[in-house]
């Protein structure tokens, strides 16, 4: 009852105003300028940037670009510019616009494929820490409140001649302005977009529909694909050195940047438990993609990154696939969003389960819980395993989630997700603290393996799926096209940690290890590595992107020379 009044004066007001009376035309006319001027911020200060002349010459390209996108809009609005029809329409794009607008503005997003992936694929959990105050604002005033004035304009047509000769004139008059423009700056906008192609991507909201259509077209695709089966063969190497079991614990990291593991040469001590481990760092990694819808599949196929493709991946068996067809335990460990259908057909469990309050809260779980579902899990192992662990990582806005107060060693920090409001070196220190709290988590991991020793011989190996934009150059998070995403969503760290019972058996030196370590290496190298790590003999295998194979005492080449028999199963 106490808001009935609020809203009951909210009602009369909107309905003392009166809009006069408009052709459909200029409705979208004006909604196509508004979106041009009000809603496409990113986009011009891309431009602005990239033609940063202040000629007339340059102020008329200028103003070419804001007439030619009107232009553009307006022409594709005239289908629907008919009274039942135009309003929903507006209302939607402004909607659509106002959201671009914000993550645009607010992290530097750019709205293709990939970003509309990770929209549709992320959990309740992921959307909780993009909420804020600010958002919701900034979709009341600028997606809201237009909505509200657009279906308050009342529409008319006038008889159908003249209707016809209007919808004629604007069409003929769009064409011969955008004519000109083209004879006038056509050698500019040659310039512009051969330079500086990620602008076709700041187009908002047409570059967000666009790529939601795309992923929309690939998605079927996907799903009704034919299941390949990638190894015609599969078998493993004869079991030799102490007996035992093998058990290897593959961790996928969220949002881990290489530049700031101090075991990679950064100034700050977040890898302090790590370097005492004897660990191997890889320092020069790239990963697949700047996303984790994107990097996670890619990082268990065997396809490239060149000729990686989601729809490719998704209907091919992968590396965990591969592991299972040659005898070994597969166990999927999820804290993250999902295992994006990498886990699909081998066991798997999420984290997050009602009633957890020593690690988790509201339905989040700090990686601590994989470690004590990991102790569980080899307690009952008895066989060749490998254990995936999903992390959450430093997985942003709110990296202050990410670890726990004794781990907020670098201070300030930025205890909001909403990174604009803080300063740079608050993000930073919130940021380095996650990665000081994933040092803990590895460290743990690999005391519980050596702690297995006596059954097991055992091996780590540890991947973050992409980066992090941490305010550079005004960008945050990740996501960015691939082409044009900065070094620091694409070089990841990945280290290696092996029992001496493991380096035995697989005859692997680790001087050799590190020495090899400087290389360049890619998330391509994971799936040949791991099926080397586990003495699988497939025709997929790889030698030449084994990262462990030069240091293996000339084991790697057999792997792919010599006859197999396939003991997969069916």
């Amino acid at each position: 009852m106490q808001f009935s009044r609020p809203i009951h004066v909210f009602r009369r007001l909107c309905a003392s105003f009166r809009f006069p009376a408009q052709h459909p035309v200029v409705l979208a006319l004006a909604v196509s300028a508004a979106l041009v001027l009000f809603y496409n911020g990113q986009l011009w200060a891309a431009v602005l940037a990239a033609a940063p002349g202040r000629s007339f010459h340059d102020l008329a390209f200028l103003a070419s670009v804001g007439l030619f996108l009107v232009i553009a809009f307006n022409l594709i609005l005239q289908p629907f510019a008919l009274p039942r029809i135009l309003k929903p329409v507006l209302i939607l794009l402004v909607l659509i616009a106002a959201s671009v607008s914000y993550f645009a503005s607010s992290y530097g997003a750019v709205m293709d494929k990939t970003m509309i992936a990770n929209v549709i694929e992320t959990d309740t959990r992921e959307v909780g820490d993009l909420l804020s105050i600010r958002l919701f604002s900034d979709i009341a005033l600028f997606g809201v409140l237009p909505a509200i004035v657009i279906w308050r304009v009342p529409l008319v047509l006038p008889s159908w001649r003249k209707e016809a000769a209007i919808r004629a004139g604007i069409v003929v008059g769009s064409f011969v302005l955008v004519g000109l423009t083209a004879a006038t700056f056509y050698q500019d906008y040659a310039m512009l977009l051969r330079n500086h192609r990620e602008v076709r991507l700041m187009v908002n909201p047409s570059a967000a529909i666009y790529a939601s259509m795309r992923y929309a077209t690939e998605v079927p695709g996907s799903m009704t694909s034919r299941f390949e089966r990638v190894a015609a063969n599969v078998t493993r190497a004869p079991a030799h050195g102490d007996g035992k079991k093998t058990v290897m614990v593959f961790v996928v990291g969220e949002t881990a940047r290489a530049d700031h593991f101090s075991l990679n040469g950064y100034e700050r001590e977040t890898n302090p438990e790590l370097s005492k481990l004897g660990v191997v760092s890889f320092g020069e990694v790239r990963s697949c993609g700047t996303s984790t819808a994107e990097s996670v599949p890619c990082m268990f196929s065997d396809l490239a990154r060149a000729d990686y493709s989601a729809a490719a991946a998704g209907s091919r068996e992968n590396m965990l696939d591969i592991l299972a067809r040659a005898g070994v335990d597969v166990l999927w460990l999820e804290n993250n969003s999902s295992c994006k259908g990498v886990c699909a057909r081998v066991p798997s469990e999420t984290m997050w389960e009602p009633g957890d309050t020593e690690f988790c809260n509201g339905g989040e779980c700090r990686d601590d819980i994989l470690l004590q579902r990991l102790r569980e899990a080899l307690a009952k192992a008895d066989n060749d395993t490998i254990v995936v662990l999903h992390q959450i990582g430093s997985h942003g806005p709110s990296y202050y989630k990410r670890f726990t107060e004794p781990y907020r060693v670098f201070a300030p920090t930025c205890d909001t997700n909403e990174l604009q409001s803080c300063t740079p070196s608050e993000i930073v220190n919130s940021y380095d603290d996650s990665i000081l709290y994933t040092d803990r988590i590895l460290a743990r991991t690999v005391g519980i393996l050596d702690g297995v020793s006596d059954r097991f011989d055992t091996a780590m190996i540890y991947a973050s799926d992409h980066g992090e934009s941490l305010g550079e150059n005004g960008i945050y998070l990740h996501g960015m096209p691939y082409m044009f995403a900065p070094d620091a969503q694409k070089h990841v760290p990945m280290l290696v940690w092996t029992s001496e019972g493991y380096r035995e058996k697989i005859s692997l030196d680790t001087a050799c290890l590190a020495a090899e370590s400087g290389n360049a290496f890619s998330h391509d190298n994971l799936f040949h590595s791991v099926l080397g790590g586990f003495d699988v003999r497939t025709d997929v295998y790889k030698p030449e992107l084994d990262f462990l194979a030069p240091c293996r005492s000339g084991v790697a080449v057999a792997h792919a020379t010599e006859p197999v028999i396939d003991i997969g199963r069916p």
